[in-house]
């Protein structure tokens, strides 16, 4: 066989490798310092696990594994040094809570802090001031709740204004009730026990999701079936790279259907960051039942329900609902 070919663990023919030790154990901190990042952003240990940090430097696992594959001890103990600092992460890591881009990151995020802090207050003036007023007029509930949708939408603006261009956040979660509604290819909407267990199912889901040891933003969708949230859901480009993204996908219509999930979020609250960005969907009547009809048998609603849904919103109140943020979703004609 010639000089420049070497046979590998599994038996292939490959190019020798002509790195250093020094070289080859650069290459493996280099590496593992890059997959901690992922893991932790992620919460997956093992996206920094030996393994996975020798394939990605292209060093044999023996370096790691063989007491005996150097006579030269030192350099030996390089190999090992790294070896171990992955050990150690993998051991303790549930304390990795930070990382320095992350870091960085919020650091960044603080320098916009005094002009969200008097918006916010700007906000809670607006909000006392329209409570003493509301009344049961009609055009002055709707005049109000403009007010409401323009201050909240510029405070949500300004605290996202100065979001990085990098996310070193891993995809956005989602927790949906509904994916857990289908059985044997039919969509159990009607069944309670059914119904019950996939709300069971999605709030452990957000407990998985809110305890990791990570900056959050959950997006807590509202609106009737039909209003588009399942698709706005799926656009990274609706989600800020400044947190990490955990999606409630439900219609979540009242504030007592909310109540919970936030008080659930809640819990979590005084370990770590977290807001709260309610994200309303104005669809049309018209706009729901043409969607309606084109969805498959098994998913399709009675019109009347889906205008019962509608009628049944109830707008949020941030200050009632403990909701930071909010965003409008206004639908347009298919």
């Amino acid at each position: 066989m010639p000089d420049t070919k070497r046979l590998t663990d599994e038996g292939s023919v490959s190019k020798r490798d002509r790195r250093s030790h020094d070289q080859r154990v650069a290459d493996l901190a280099a590496v593992f310092a890059r997959l901690k990042v992922k893991a932790i952003a992620s919460g997956l240990k093992n996206d920094a696990s030996a393994a996975k940090v020798l394939e990605a430097a292209k060093v044999n696992r023996t370096y790691f594994y063989v007491k005996n594959k150097l006579k030269d001890k030192p350099t030996l103990a390089k190999y090992h040094a790294v070896r171990d600092a992955i050990q150690d992460f993998q051991n303790n890591f549930d304390a990795y809570g930070g990382d320095t881009i992350v870091d960085q990151l919020k650091t960044k995020l603080k320098q916009v802090e005094a002009q969200r802090s008097q918006l916010a207050n700007n906000l809670i003036e607006n909000e006392k001031r329209i409570a003493g007023l509301q009344n049961d007029n009609t055009a002055l509930k709707k005049k109000v709740l403009g007010q409401n949708e323009y201050m909240i939408d510029v405070m949500h603006s300004a605290t996202v204004n100065t979001r990085s261009d990098t996310n070193v956040f891993s995809e956005a979660r989602i927790v949906s009730p509904d994916q857990y509604l289908w059985r044997n290819g039919h969509y159990l909407f009607d069944d309670t026990n059914v119904k019950r267990q996939a709300w069971e199912r999605s709030r452990e889901d957000l407990k998985k999701a809110l305890k990791r040891p990570l900056p959050t933003r959950v997006y807590l969708l509202i609106g009737p079936p039909c209003a588009g949230k399942s698709t706005w859901s799926k656009k990274p480009s609706n989600l800020y790279p400044d947190m990490h993204s955990v999606v409630i996908d439900a219609t979540n219509l009242t504030q007592f259907s909310r109540l919970e999930w936030i008080s659930l979020i809640n819990k979590y609250r005084s370990n770590k960051e977290i807001k709260v960005c309610a994200v309303v969907f104005l669809t049309p009547t018209s706009v729901l039942q043409s969607r309606n009809n084109r969805r498959e048998p098994a998913k399709r609603f009675e019109d009347a329900m889906i205008r019962e849904k509608e009628r049944s919103l109830e707008f949020p109140d941030p200050l009632r609902e403990e909701i930071d943020e909010m965003v409008v979703v206004r639908g347009n004609d298919d």
